[in-house]
């Protein structure tokens, strides 16, 4: 089958360019940078989703594909980063140009999403997917919008998308300044790992498992709304802690008061595993260790 790909070259996009090539799959991708291995009659085509131009060539190059992965996204590596015109540009309008570029009736395709759209919930329940969206970010904000762009685009092409509200991922390779990845850096270093607060509950989720729930998606040609993630909290502070233990290092675990609003983050993710069967391999701190020594080998190589 042939399938077009965005976000290849990214953190979850390597993931599932290698499942989706390991499957004899022919993968189209296309983005601005260079790409994980796509098999032997996999395509790479360099082009800015945020120009129509660019993307209505790639469209012509590539010549039609029978399903859109849509993993793409700017996701700002900081707070400093999150700017409104620079996340609806790429993840509204780019998402636009794409569908109009490579869409079609029938196809079966997968748009990744994130919990951020929720923002901070109130209560301390798992988050439904009926709970109303109330982004914090701009990203979030951005993501919630093609959300709606993508549940409109299906009624008037008649295809069908899975949007996937994906959680925390974690795994080697994350650049992302969020918690694990800054406790992994300072640990690795031999640096105290701070802490403010630390109670608040996340859900974590191997970016090997989120790979796979893509591929279950697209394979189950889901339409609609589902989270993926765990579904179980694990708190922040738990989470330092295991850093610190696979680590095996002379860190130290900083404690310092809050400075932002304490809210428990965990998915209800039993919408996707009735409609899959799909539960993860791995269960957090299953797969941290390779992380740890991961990114204590590029540190000793700087």
């Amino acid at each position: 089958m042939k399938v077009l790909l965005t976000g290849a070259s990214g953190f979850l996009g390597r993931r599932v360019a290698e499942l989706l090539a390991g499957g004899g799959h022919d993968v189209v991708s296309i983005g601005r940078s260079a790409t994980a291995a796509l098999g032997p009659n996999g395509m790479h085509i360099v082009a800015d989703l945020t120009d129509a131009a660019q993307v209505d060539r790639a469209a012509r190059t590539a010549g039609e594909v029978e399903s859109i992965l849509h993993l793409a996204a700017l996701v700002p590596r900081n707070a400093a980063q999150d700017e409104a015109a620079t996340a609806f540009t790429a993840n509204v309008l780019g998402s636009v140009h794409l569908f109009s570029a490579f869409g079609r009736p029938g196809q079966a395709n997968v748009f990744a999403s994130t919990a951020e759209v929720y923002g901070l919930p109130e209560g301390h329940e798992p988050i439904r997917e009926d709970a109303l969206p109330r982004p914090l970010s701009w990203y979030g904000a951005s993501k919630a919008a093609a959300e709606t762009y993508c549940r409109t685009l299906e009624r008037h092409e008649e295809m069908r998308i899975a949007i996937l509200r994906l959680t925390v991922l974690y795994g080697t390779g994350d650049m992302i300044q969020r918690a694990i990845p800054n406790f992994v850096g300072s640990a690795v270093r031999d640096e105290p790992i701070r802490l403010f607060g630390g109670e608040e509950l996340r859900d974590y989720l191997h970016v090997d498992d989120a790979a796979q729930a893509v591929v279950v998606a697209w394979q189950r040609r889901l339409s609609g709304t589902y989270n993926v993630g765990s579904g179980v909290g694990i708190s922040v502070r738990e989470a330092a802690d295991a850093v610190l233990r696979l680590a095996r290092g002379r860190s130290a675990l900083e404690r310092h008061p809050r400075q932002k609003p304490a809210a428990d983050i965990v998915l209800d993710v039993t919408r996707f595993r009735e409609a899959t069967g799909f539960s993860p391999a791995r269960v957090f701190p299953d797969g941290l260790e390779e992380q740890i020594a991961s990114a204590a080998a590029a540190d000793a190589r700087l």
